[in-house]
């Protein structure tokens, strides 16, 4: 993908939402995209009241998006369904890129089961960005989570799509498993450290000789022990980023397993808007 040429928001009509819209005209606007603004309603209502919900919810969004989207192609689309699969369905491949906000926090449900906007990424192949922060500027630092797969090599490339003048900094998280078991001392503890850095940066060399980057807007690759999600949140709070990338698995369908355990944990406590993409 060159350039965006379509792009898909989907909205609720909460503050969550209008932040999305406004991320996704700004996308828009900047690449000539098409845009398409769609809200799903609850079609368990009456027919009676779905019509009149209607008419009320295309109003209010005419009037949001005369103000959110100017100079941008754009439609509105307001229709009776379930959320999850008339979003899914609207993902066809002219579509770019679907852009959605987060969702409304349930402490409870949340750890329980899947948010509708996990469940449309997982089903979706459609790239998604997920956006929590105002859309007040363009983004100007990223974070490009690295795990050497085609996934992320994709989240990254698309980000510099997205945003051409940003500095993108990829992280490779090193994940050492029993660490404190293995190690008696400090000297072991940086012997084992050492061993599985070495295999990163291995696999890092080889994945950008193989993989096409814009390495010219990207820093050197940092390989960091600890947590994904701790270091992360340390880049955002600490660096001033405001774009996360990360690779879904490559298959979409019905198991959680195939989003990926880091783009699932990012979707549920997103520090900033995060770009979730698939090779």
């Amino acid at each position: 993908m060159t350039t965006l040429t379509s792009v898909l928001v989907a909205t609720d009509l909460s503050a969550r939402s209008d932040r999305a819209v406004r991320r996704a005209a700004q996308i828009a606007r900047d690449h000539g995209a098409r845009l398409r603004v769609m809200t799903v309603l609850d079609d368990a209502m009456p027919a009676d009241l779905i019509a009149m919900v209607h008419d009320r919810t295309q109003s209010t969004i005419a009037h949001f998006v005369a103000s959110a989207c100017d100079g941008v192609d754009v439609t509105v689309d307001v229709q009776p369904g379930d959320p999850t699969t008339a979003i899914v369905q609207a993902c066809t491949a002219d579509v770019d890129l679907l852009v959605m906000g987060t969702h409304r926090a349930r402490a409870i449900l949340d750890a329980i089961r899947e948010t509708t906007m996990q469940r449309i990424a997982r089903l979706t192949a459609t790239p998604v960005l997920l956006v929590t922060d105002r859309a007040d500027h363009p983004y100007a630092k990223v974070v490009a989570a690295c795990d050497f797969s085609p996934a992320s090599s994709a989240a990254l490339r698309l980000a510099h799509l997205i945003a051409p003048a940003a500095h993108i900094t990829p992280v490779h998280t090193l994940h050492i498993p029993y660490a404190g078991r293995l190690s008696h001392s400090t000297a072991a503890a940086d012997a084992i450290e050492a061993s599985f850095r070495h295999e990163a940066e291995s696999a890092a060399r080889t994945w950008l000789e193989r993989e096409t980057l814009p390495t010219q807007h990207m820093a050197d690759l940092e390989i960091i022990p600890g947590s994904p999600m701790q270091i992360l949140h340390g880049k955002v709070d600490h660096a001033g980023v405001d774009l996360i990338t990360v690779g879904a698995h490559g298959r979409v369908g019905a198991a959680r397993s195939l989003l990926g355990s880091l783009a699932t944990d990012l979707m549920r406590d997103p520090p900033c808007d995060v770009l979730i993409a698939r090779p």
